[in-house]
């Protein structure tokens, strides 16, 4: 099977580990901790940090731990839109956007099944391509999220709620901020990082 890139490189860990983080596993620098989380040879119980800082960590240096294994598709997959609720969101929980690849769906669904955190799931119709092709294609626009926000009645049932954008949409992130009146802010280009990204407030793990 042909492996779809899920830009697991484009993840900054070394921005994330702090020196207590290291420190607290017996390391001396950051690049020796990296190292020995990145082989697979670094346990939880080594360190003295919480268990659940460690795994955001580990899933961030070492991506394929959680994430799924996707193939490459020649041709778009849609899947259904809308605006899903995960663990019992509130009016102010941060709302994910996303195309509707069922590709892009499976690997968001991996991701959000290790947190207990709520959040809105927002997946707009990006005519089924994953995230980088629809920014390509401009299918992924400021519009269309807007479409999704009215049709789902999104200032009703989350009327506080940040946007996060995928970080290659980036791009339409100061449009949609003016045409939504909301925070708009702008998250990981590889999903795996959202654990971390969130931190420990607002990703609470399962």
């Amino acid at each position: 099977m042909l492996r779809a890139d899920l830009y697991e490189k484009s993840i900054p860990i070394n921005t994330y580990i702090s020196s207590s983080d290291f420190r607290a596993c017996g390391f001396h620098t950051r690049e020796e901790f990296l190292n020995k989380l990145r082989s697979g040879q670094l346990k939880p119980s080594h360190c003295k940090i919480a268990r659940k800082r460690f795994l955001s960590l580990l899933w961030a240096a070492k991506p394929d731990e959680i994430l799924p294994e996707i193939e490459v598709l020649q041709l778009p997959n849609p899947g259904p839109t809308g605006l899903f609720p995960i663990n019992q969101p509130k009016k102010d929980s941060p709302i994910l956007v996303s195309g509707n690849s069922k590709l892009t769906g499976e690997v968001l669904t991996a991701i959000l099944s290790t947190t207990l955190s709520p959040f809105w799931y927002m997946v707009v119709d990006t005519d089924g391509h994953t995230v980088d092709m629809a920014i390509v294609y401009e299918v992924l626009t400021a519009d269309r999220v807007m479409q999704v926000l009215a049709r789902e009645k999104a200032d009703q049932i989350a009327p506080e709620s940040t946007l996060f954008l995928p970080g290659f949409a980036a791009m339409i992130r100061d449009n949609l901020a003016e045409q939504s009146g909301r925070s708009v802010k702008v998250g990981p280009v590889c999903a795996a990082e959202l654990p971390v990204f969130f931190g420990k407030t607002d990703w609470k793990l399962a």
